[in-house]
């Protein structure tokens, strides 16, 4: 195998191991970070089994451990039993992340003042490993990660809005730099 834009080391190599991304993080975080996939906005719906911002922290972990810019996650105490639908988490270089937990308090009671109990019955009703799921419960868990995109429409495309603007502005600058060059150029001649 000969192509520039396989790495050496790949095509020399007789085997490869390949893992899913999901049994490393349960996440494809690292498919999108590398540099060259140019990925400016993350949308994390997290299904995870128990704490619903594992994903999340054990991506921005490995991040730094790989040397990789890494967004800054700060979950406020007790978010972890009983989450909000809606968190946004941003670094510098590096996509933003829009995180919303499957079950939490917009889903799991309407309001919240739900109990982190409700939840966990929730989180214990639909686990991970576990047998079919009757029709009854796919109906329930479609309509309980429904709400969590109805629910926040307005705050999706608005941080949806929030990265296109800074990505127009940020091709804009270097735009202007590229002509601020040409000029000067040919008016050094």
């Amino acid at each position: 195998m000969s192509d520039a834009a396989v790495p050496a080391a790949l095509q020399e190599s007789k085997t490869r191991d390949y893992i899913d991304a999901g049994l490393l993080l349960n996440s494809p975080y690292f498919s999108v970070l590398r540099k060259e996939r140019d990925i400016d906005l993350i949308i994390s719906l997290d299904f995870s089994d128990g704490d619903p911002f594992m994903t999340v922290t054990k991506a921005a972990e490995t991040c730094m451990k790989l040397k990789i810019p890494s967004l800054e996650v700060n979950i406020p105490n007790g978010h972890s039993e009983k989450p909000n639908d809606f968190y946004v988490f941003k670094g510098q270089n590096t996509p933003t992340v829009i995180h919303i937990p499957l079950f939490n308090v917009g889903n799991c009671g309407g309001n919240v003042n739900v109990s982190s109990d409700k939840i966990e019955e929730w989180r214990n009703k639909y686990t991970t490993i576990q047998g079919s799921y009757s029709a009854e419960m796919i109906t329930d868990h479609m309509e309980v990660a429904g709400k969590n995109i109805t629910n926040n429409k307005d705050n999706l495309l608005k941080e949806i809005r929030v990265v296109a603007i800074q990505k127009w502005l940020k091709e804009l600058i270097n735009i202007l730099i590229e002509l601020m060059r040409v000029f000067l150029q040919r008016h050094q001649q």
